[in-house]
């Protein structure tokens, strides 16, 4: 996060972090924004196309102005250290969620 706000390159990383996508966040902000599609297109890719020359420009250093948008962010980043801390058990001999064949019983 840069010294004036979250950025789209801030955003654009955490959520390819998370594994978020532009069809998740839209979602997610459905009725919180307008055109929520068009600023999370623009965000996760970094870009704007400017209508003037027909370029793409690069947008990572565009500060995001939505206050819902940078709380958001904060929580998935917040969330995304919380789980570095934690270790992951793939599995737990004690508790299983398929329950044996001794425990199943006649019907």
């Amino acid at each position: 996060m840069s010294n004036h706000g979250v950025t789209f390159k801030d955003f654009q990383k955490l959520m390819v972090k998370r594994r978020r996508t532009v069809d998740d966040l839209v979602d997610i902000f459905r009725g919180k924004l307008d055109d929520s599609r068009s600023f999370f297109e623009r965000v996760m890719s970094c870009q704007r196309r400017n209508p003037d020359t027909g370029r793409f420009e690069d947008r990572g250093d565009v500060v995001i102005p939505y206050k819902s948008v940078i709380e958001f962010y904060l929580k998935e980043a917040h969330y995304l250290e919380d789980s570095k801390k934690r270790p992951v058990k793939v599995s737990d001999p004690e508790k299983t969620a398929i329950p044996s064949r001794e425990f199943i019983g006649e019907f």
